[in-house]
């Protein structure tokens, strides 16, 4: 009896959903979030809070995600490289803080971002210019 009553127990809390929003790296502390489009158009160096939703996530570890704006994608990275997102946030609108940034790629680094999303890297010859945002914290909406 004891057993069933444990075991009971154990099945409730595992079906409790905890209604708090997922986050990832650091506590969001900014209000007010802005598109990517304006973040990038705001050319600071400043953190800000973005909204977009999550195209893509690193296949490997999760240590790197893309977000979409007006059928253009960019990529986020965290500030420590310590945090990781897991797959299923690809589809879930996301508030992200960070700054953004202009990185331009090796072709070696390209290639690299290209298998970790899943591709050909023998099929890509040029390096990329990407905008990146460092985040340093990610919260689920």
């Amino acid at each position: 009896m004891k057993l069933l009553i444990l075991l009971t127990l154990a099945l409730n809390i595992g079906l409790t959903s905890d209604k708090s929003p997922q986050t990832y790296g650091d506590k969001i502390t900014l209000k007010n979030p802005v598109s990517l489009a304006a973040a990038i158009e705001a050319n600071s160096d400043k953190e800000m809070l973005i909204r977009s939703k999550v195209t893509k996530v690193c296949k490997m570890k999760g240590c790197w995600m893309m977000l979409e704006d007006k059928n253009k994608e960019y990529r986020v990275t965290f500030s420590d490289y310590g945090t990781t997102v897991p797959m299923t946030l690809i589809g879930k609108e996301i508030l992200v803080q960070g700054k953004i940034k202009q990185k331009k790629l090796t072709l070696k680094q390209t290639k690299h971002y290209v298998e970790d999303e899943g591709g050909d890297p023998s099929k890509i010859t040029e390096p990329r210019t990407e905008y990146r945002v460092v985040a340093s914290g990610v919260k689920v909406l």
